[in-house]
């Protein structure tokens, strides 16, 4: 709802102090929301830092996040039971490429994200098996030349596609 409001003010301040539109486009996002569908506020204290997902974080260490912050007593205990309840032994470290991919895979189902950690692990397991994969073939294809490729007219719609 306040998005225009936003843009709006980005614009006519770019306006006033540059004298150019400071962007062209403007790309918006699905609501990335918790796994259990709430929203993330760092006043509920479900707050996931992307850094801690590709480098993975200690139960420890999110919770002494929490007690650093400026949350109420009474949110603190609450946000410390759900985090003990969603990640027993901390965030695992899933890396870039996972979280990139299953932010896109996520971006599919519809308007919002429910970002399941457990999720983005998984997917760090599916690249992990694309990347010995792809280096099982790159072994074994050594000295292999390939035959001429058809005419394009004789492809299907889908080799066309992918060449």
């Amino acid at each position: 709802d306040i998005l225009f409001f936003w843009v709006a003010r980005m614009v006519m301040m770019g306006m006033v102090l540059t004298g150019k539109v400071p962007f062209s486009h403007v790309f918006l996002h699905a609501m990335v929301r918790d796994a259990h569908g709430r929203k993330m506020s760092k006043s509920l204290g479900n707050v996931i830092d992307p850094l801690d997902v590709i480098q993975g974080i200690k139960l420890e260490q999110l919770q002494a996040r929490l007690d650093a912050g400026n949350l109420d007593p009474k949110e603190v205990v609450r946000a410390k039971d759900s985090q003990k309840k969603d990640f027993p032994d901390g965030i695992p470290e899933c890396g870039t490429d996972a979280l990139r991919f299953a932010l896109c895979a996520y971006t599919s189902q519809g308007r919002d994200i429910n970002l399941d950690v457990l999720r983005v692990e998984g997917y760090r397991h599916f690249c992990n098996k694309l990347w010995n994969a792809t280096k099982f073939a790159m072994a074994n294809l050594e000295g292999y030349t390939p035959g001429p490729l058809p005419a394009k007219s004789e492809l299907k719609s889908q080799d066309r596609y992918i060449l």
